[in-house]
């Protein structure tokens, strides 16, 4: 078992990522601000922590009726920070929009939107859309400054697409629970229909502009939202159960493929020495192992022509290897040589992406990769756990079928084993959640069975109860660990990186990672990255930005946090009875070991958690949040197996036993 390591330097780092914070984000508390998604939808306004929720999204319907609206991955997004405002820039349609979200006190958001043509068009509309929870009900009321009062009984359905139609300067929608208020720097037209939504059945379209759309005019309104609404704050019962022990849980580790010289080495270095890292997965970077087919590349390595991004990789792999790190292997790029035609980027006519590997070449290829498994344990000690490709079921950047997938693990395997080596497959290893049927053939494929090691999905996009059920058996089928082979939620925030400072990015990051403890089990969400690409840290010229030096953000402290589990705890049943509130329980009865991870999303309340083991007696409590990093609060004191405490809104809160 290895020693978690603390780097003395750490409280440096945190009064510098306190401090810049502090200036950042003066004009709002976390208590009360505007959040919203990483591509720029509104999700709601805080109020004391509670989310007054409503879904805003940008929208153009052309003449003939066809509509696009901004949601994720669906438009070319920027996004930057300019003093208090988040601002996000598109590209959808051929029309150019910016919007510029700022939360501007207590419960109120302004949200400037522009949009530009770059030729002359024809438009039935551009929209600002505001999408109404279900607590937006049947008593729900529509006041309009400059033009009355309306009801739900008077939106009339059916007849045309709009439910009620009139021009306005702003509005007032309240029902017997919420209320927000909005008012438009310019008048504009009110379209609302009854219709359903993502989070209700009430959709508020407010017009830009519709017509003849002249090139390059600029299209402005601006408007001002303020929410209020009841706060629940009604205490929480959380139950475990600690005698049902699950699968056992390791800990956070990291991917570590290395894609910037010049400030890579100082993340990573400061990422193991400051978390507690227990799997690292590295590129294999094949592409530049093998670029002559005809060449033996581990002779040729050994005559030193190795190229230096293989050196590179292979000596993260050591470093790891060197600090008890298991390391798995993925590979991105094939060679030339092994594709059918010529590389491509980007998405095929038929929609699928990647390069197939020439199957024609099957047995070349899988003495390739091997050679390469081989030479990096002989020339740097280091036994690869695990090996995969990387997402080959969508194409990034060889593409398989689940056929194919099954032949290499059953065929590459047995070369495996004739060289000597014990390495085995990661199986799945898939974009997404949703793509746990490429593991179908594998899984029950007795030839593959024994070249098996682990089971790996990546948490992109997909990750819903179901589908994570879905993981969990097929690991308990092959009777083998499950993997967050790539952990974080927005695979395109690199074009965007600043969102990755954003509170709301975080506590989203670290409740996708509670809810899929829960209920997938993993052994180790491997964090996408620990190096500057999609980075946990700031400043020391990662994203551009040179002004600051090297700090952590607040998604690092949530690692830190969580990190802070002991290794080999098991998974625990959980229930909570109120929504709004994620769980995840670990513990150990012969250790006496026991840790609660919660996630509140919602605004501060009392919690009674219940069924802890008899001979508990306190636990710590710890916190990370907009204004606390992995802050210890308090000790819990534990009688009879329940324990009573404050559990702080729009926050992640551990609580950790004390040793016997």
């Amino acid at each position: 078992m290895r020693k978690f390591r603390f780097d003395y330097n750490l409280q440096k780092y945190l009064f510098r990522s306190l401090a810049f914070s502090a200036v950042t984000l003066l004009s709002w508390t976390a208590s009360a601000q505007a959040e919203f998604t990483t591509w720029g939808n509104m999700t709601g306004i805080r109020v004391d922590n509670q989310l007054m929720e409503f879904n805003s999204s940008l929208a153009v319907e052309n003449q003939w009726g066809e509509t696009w609206r901004t949601r994720k991955e669906g438009q070319e997004i920027d996004f930057k920070r300019e003093g208090p405002q988040k601002v996000f820039s598109y590209q959808m349609k051929n029309l150019k929009w910016t919007q510029a979200i700022e939360t501007l006190g207590d419960a109120k958001a302004e949200v400037e939107v522009t949009f530009v043509s770059p030729k002359d068009t024809l438009l039935n509309a551009a929209y600002f859309t505001i999408d109404l929870p279900k607590e937006f009900g049947p008593e729900t009321t529509f006041s309009f400054v400059n033009s009355g009062k309306v009801g739900m009984q008077d939106l009339q359905t059916g007849a045309t697409k709009a439910d009620y139609k009139a021009p306005a300067q702003g509005m007032t929608i309240e029902s017997p629970t919420r209320k927000l208020v909005l008012t438009f720097a310019k008048p504009a037209e009110v379209i609302i229909n009854r219709e359903e939504t993502a989070i209700g059945n009430i959709r508020l379209n407010f017009v830009l502009a519709s017509g003849e759309i002249k090139a390059k005019d600029i299209h402005r309104n601006t408007f001002i939202i303020t929410a209020s609404g009841e706060i629940d704050r009604s205490p929480v019962v959380i139950k475990v159960f600690p005698e049902q022990e699950g699968k056992a849980f390791d800990g956070i580790g990291g991917n570590f493929r290395l894609q910037n010289a010049a400030t890579d080495p100082q993340v990573i270095d400061f990422t193991l020495k400051n978390l507690n890292v227990t799997w690292g997965r590295v590129e294999m970077p094949w592409q530049y192992w093998h670029q002559n087919e005809n060449e033996d590349p581990a002779a040729q390595a050994r005559k030193g022509q190795i190229h230096p991004k293989v050196k590179a990789a292979m000596e993260m792999a050591q470093k790891l290897d060197q600090m008890n790190i298991p390391v798995m292997l993925a590979a991105w790029f094939p060679p030339d040589w092994a594709i059918i035609g010529k590389r491509f980027k980007g998405k095929h006519p038929d929609g699928s992406m990647g390069n197939k590997l020439d199957l024609t070449k099957s047995d070349k290829i899988y003495r390739s990769l091997v050679s390469y498994i081989k030479y990096l344990k002989e020339e740097y000690g280091v036994e690869t756990v695990m090996f995969s490709f990387n997402e080959s079921d969508l194409g990034i950047d060889v593409q398989q079928t689940d056929v194919e997938h099954n032949q290499l693990i059953k065929t590459m395997g047995s070369l495996l084993r004739a060289e000597g080596l014990q390495t085995e497959f990661l199986l799945g290893d898939t974009a997404d959640a949703n793509g746990w049927d490429f593991t179908t053939l594998a899984s029950t494929d007795p030839e593959s069975l024994p070249y098996i090691g682990g089971v790996s999905f990546h948490s992109w996009r997909g990750y819903t109860e179901q589908n994570l059920l879905k993981w969990k058996d097929i690991s308990n089928r092959v009777d083998e660990p499950l993997f967050i082979g790539e952990g974080s939620i927005d695979a395109g925030a690199w074009r965007y990186p600043q969102i990755f400072e954003e509170p709301t990015y975080a506590l989203e990051e670290i409740d996708v990672y509670i809810k899929m403890m829960n209920i997938a089990q993993p052994i180790s969400i491997l964090q996408w990255q620990l190096t500057a690409d999609y980075s946990v840290m700031s400043g020391g010229g990662i994203f551009g930005n040179h002004e600051d030096e090297l700090y952590p953000t607040q998604r690092f402290f949530n690692l830190k946090q969580l990190s802070n589990t002991p290794e080999g705890l098991f998974y625990l049943p959980v229930k909570v009875d109120k929504e709004g509130i994620r769980a995840a329980a670990l513990g150990d009865e012969s250790k006496g070991s026991y840790v609660i991870h919660l996630v509140n999303k919602g605004a501060t309340r009392n919690v009674k958690l219940t069924g802890l083991p008899k001979g508990l007696k306190t636990m710590n409590l710890h916190i990370t949040n907009l204004d606390s990093s992995f802050k210890k609060l308090k000790n819990v004191k534990v009688q009879n197996g329940t324990a009573e405490f404050s559990l702080e809104g729009a926050s992640f809160v551990s609580l950790f036993s004390n040793k016997k």
